[in-house]
């Protein structure tokens, strides 16, 4: 009984984690509204997401702010520059989709394999952003290397993004409140750990 009681009990330490979590895919949302801000948006989310996946407890609402201030004018180039290729990508995957005969399909493809190359990118790209204090050109070519040379883990990132917000979409709805946050999460533990060679770690 005693233990049940512990701060330190593993269910606490889950719970508290769980909450975290909630509250950053909330701020994150709200934060993310005006559209224009949704690159230092991301960014705070993945300096919190990171910390937390490597134990490091702090002030979760606090060291969010903090971070979306940090990085809300460089985020703005590169959240909307980031959505606007993101929008055409899928635009063009709508379209092509449509066409028939070999051009078509050799369009298709075409894209297909860019939206790969911007998944991959996008998915180091604003944790990178949450770490590195340097212009958008290095951060984009950091984010593409690394995502090049880890690809097995590149992978991983991207289908876990996937299957969380799947599941929230498909088999239970109420996920979604944390899905954003748990994908963060996920992607930071899997960072932390590939950053270490990179002396990028906390």
């Amino acid at each position: 009984m005693k233990n049940l009681f512990n701060v330190e009990n593993p269910v606490w330490v889950f719970m508290g984690k769980l909450v975290d979590l909630l509250v950053l895919s909330g701020l994150w949302v709200i934060l993310s509204l005006p559209v224009v801000t949704i690159g230092a948006s991301t960014a705070a989310l993945y300096y919190v997401t990171l910390k937390l996946a490597s134990n490091e407890e702090g002030y979760t609402v606090r060291s969010f702010f903090h971070a979306f201030k940090e990085n809300l004018i460089p985020g703005i180039p590169l959240g909307i520059g980031s959505l606007a290729v993101g929008v055409f990508l899928g635009c063009d995957l709508y379209m092509y989709s449509k066409i028939d005969g070999k051009i078509g399909i050799v369009l298709l493809w075409a894209v297909i394999i860019l939206t790969a190359a911007y998944l991959m990118t996008v998915v180091y790209l604003f944790p990178l952003m949450a770490r590195c204090k340097t212009d958008w050109k290095h951060l984009l070519a950091m984010a593409f290397v690394m995502s090049i040379k880890n690809f097995g883990w590149t992978l991983l990132m991207i289908v876990s993004a996937v299957c969380l917000f799947a599941i929230g979409l498909f088999v239970m709805a109420p996920f979604l409140v944390i899905a954003i946050g748990g994908t963060a999460y996920i992607h930071s533990k899997i960072l932390n750990l590939l950053w270490k060679e990179y002396n990028l770690g906390l």
